[in-house]
């Protein structure tokens, strides 16, 4: 038997200060004469799909289009992220690895990146539930969508059901996709993530608005 809830963490804005895919047009963008317009909207789409103002599926296929994504700044993007947890979350990083078997990460972003950098948390690498890439013909990287089950807006919870997290099950996050987690009965409490970013429409749907990781593992 656990010892307490199944804590399920979105990445972005939540385990990390930082919009993975944002951070990711920083480093492609490098040397683009327009890079400062398209990170501009780079940036409001993620936002737009973050407060619900824009599907998930529309804000990762339009950013994407927007960058050329190769192997190689896969490693410069991890180093990023890695540079950039939460602040709560870094202290605690030694109780939360503590707790490691009921820790999940649930991401609308990609294994490729979410691995590497929730492993220097101490968390369990095989606890994640993210998109993938696959390689183009042309060397570059896109969405595999056989195997992205968090690319759409109902993916997070389809897929913590389909895992069959123990129960009961805390969902933490900062955007309208987490939230949907507990609109859609895949979990019993939401907690909005405040530290990084604080958006209204999600926090007043939760919950419990927790600004800090000890506030989120006092949650039951």
């Amino acid at each position: 038997m656990m010892d307490g809830p199944t804590f399920i963490f979105d990445f972005d804005s939540t385990l990390v200060a930082a919009e993975a895919l944002d951070e990711l047009a920083e480093i492609a963008l490098a040397g683009d004469a327009q890079r400062e317009t398209r990170l501009a909207r780079i940036r409001e789409i993620t936002a737009m799909g973050m407060d619900g103002r824009m599907s998930i599926e529309r804000s990762l296929a339009e950013r994407l289009a927007m960058l050329s994504m190769r192997p190689d700044m896969l490693p410069p993007l991890v180093e990023r992220l890695a540079a950039r947890f939460a602040p709560s979350v870094w202290q605690g990083r030694h109780r939360l690895a503590s707790i490691a078997d009921r820790v999940w990460v649930v991401s609308g972003g990609f294994h490729e990146w979410v691995e590497p950098v929730i492993s220097r948390l101490g968390l369990r690498t095989r606890q994640v539930i993210a998109n993938r890439l696959r390689s183009t013909a042309a060397g570059l990287l896109e969405l595999d969508p056989s195997a992205s089950p968090c690319a759409v807006d109902s993916g997070k919870a389809s897929a913590i059901e389909a895992a069959s997290l123990g129960r009961p099950r805390v969902m933490v996050g900062d955007g309208m996709t987490d939230w949907r987690v507990r609109e859609l009965g895949a979990c019993e409490r939401f907690v909005c993530f405040t530290e990084v970013v604080r958006r209204e429409p999600v926090a007043s749907r939760a919950d419990v608005v927790a600004n800090s990781l000890d506030a989120v593992l006092a949650v039951r």
